[in-house]
């Protein structure tokens, strides 16, 4: 599909901004940008893209399978130095096809990309280093009847090392979707089953509704708190009732806050806004905390690390899209409907010259190849080089 022009990327870019407010996540994501980018001779655009995001004061994650910048990682180090990229959400699961030297007929189970993992790994330790600059990863992964027995032993993989899970400090297990262009399982996969995977490779019953953003049937979430001291972990907050209710108070009187860090470092600026409107509320959890460590629901070593600033969460779970059909049928189904309606995944999207946002479900379905097919019509994108343009160049 053809790549839009910078100037409609940054319209779109000005939308969001407009819908989210300051300081929201911004997904740059259809298809695989950084590869189309680069094999299309644009990367100075994609840097540009992330610049003018942030400028605009959103805060941008770019999604992608990850191998372009593994073979070119001067182009990530450009990202990350001259675009202020902090934020990659990579894609590596035994459902892809075409990454080099791990063809998707050899893969035999999700172990047997351990080294694909640890490679982007290294990579941000070595971008981090070279260049000083903060550099996380979240990992998205599709779960299929094929692979879905391997999620424990990839959440193993990542919690045995607190250096891995210090860079990849999301890991978002997906079942599997039939949104109209996806090869599917005989015997659909469920948020259940995940969750019982994830249960199982951390080693803790963790509640799945503990957090929720958006509609419950969409998202379950639930962090960890990993100590660098000795790389324990545990889940963070604790689930005990008392605790529980703490934190649906808290969330009933803050409403919401966004811990997504930023190069100016306004996060402890933003608790302790909180804390001036909310004293009364910033005194339960203090007392609360120090009572969580005195019992030993937060053993010493975690309380340690967190004042010593050797700690890090790392945050699990499942992202539940729905398939194409259920998304047709919303006006008929007041779930489908409700769901669509809380969805937090919302992309700006052009219609009739006015700005809308649509649930990325909606954009699954339908949306997306309304979008592509006004592309292929316009002939102003063939003037910008694209990348079938530079793959027929490459063959003549």
């Amino acid at each position: 599909m053809p790549i839009p022009t910078l100037a409609d990327v940054k319209e779109q870019i000005d939308a969001n901004r407009r819908f989210q407010g300051p300081g929201a996540g911004l997904q740059i994501t259809g298809g695989d940008v950084a590869d189309a980018y680069w094999k299309s001779g644009r990367s100075d655009e994609l840097v540009e893209i992330i610049r003018y995001a942030i400028s605009v004061g959103s805060i941008p994650m770019l999604m992608t399978h990850g191998q372009t910048l593994l073979e070119h990682p001067e182009f990530l180090e450009r990202l990350v130095v001259e675009g202020g990229l902090r934020q990659i959400s990579v894609h590596v699961d035994m459902t892809q096809a075409g990454r080099h030297g791990f063809p998707i007929n050899r893969i035999k189970s999700e172990a047997d990309l351990h080294p694909v993992r640890q490679a982007f790994t290294d990579l941000a330790w070595s971008i981090r280093k070279k260049t000083g600059r903060p550099l996380e990863y979240a990992l998205s992964f599709t779960m299929t009847r094929r692979n879905i027995g391997d999620v424990p032993e990839v959440l193993r993989w990542y919690l045995a090392d607190p250096k891995r899970t210090y860079i990849w400090r999301m890991l978002s297990f997906q079942p599997e979707a039939d949104t109209g262009r996806t090869i599917f399982s005989h015997k659909p996969i469920t948020p259940d089953d995940v969750w019982q995977k994830i249960c199982e490779g951390t080693g803790f019953n963790l509640d799945r509704h503990f957090a929720i953003f958006g509609h419950p049937d969409c998202n379950n979430w639930h962090p960890l708190l990993v100590s660098q001291i000795s790389g324990r972990y545990i889940p963070f907050p604790p689930q005990d009732e008392r605790t529980r209710k703490l934190f649906a108070d808290a969330i009933a009187r803050v409403g919401g806050i966004s811990f997504v860090g930023d190069d100016v470092g306004t996060i402890p600026f933003r608790v302790l806004g909180i804390m001036a409107q909310h004293p009364s509320l910033m005194l339960r959890l203090v007392l609360h905390a120090i009572r969580l460590a005195v019992n030993g629901q937060v053993p010493f070593e975690f309380t340690r690390a967190l004042l010593t600033r050797r700690a890090h969460t790392m945050g699990t779970g499942t992202h539940n899209f729905m398939h194409a059909k259920q998304v047709a049928n919303a006006d008929s189904d007041l779930v489908v409907r409700a769901r669509l309606d809380s969805c937090v995944f919302k992309g700006a999207v052009k219609r009739n010259g006015e700005w809308d946002t649509v649930p990325m479900c909606a954009m699954n379905e339908k949306v997306w190849g309304e979008i592509y097919d006004a592309r292929l019509r316009d002939p102003a994108l063939m003037n910008e080089s694209q990348v079938f343009e530079m793959n027929r160049a490459a063959k003549t």
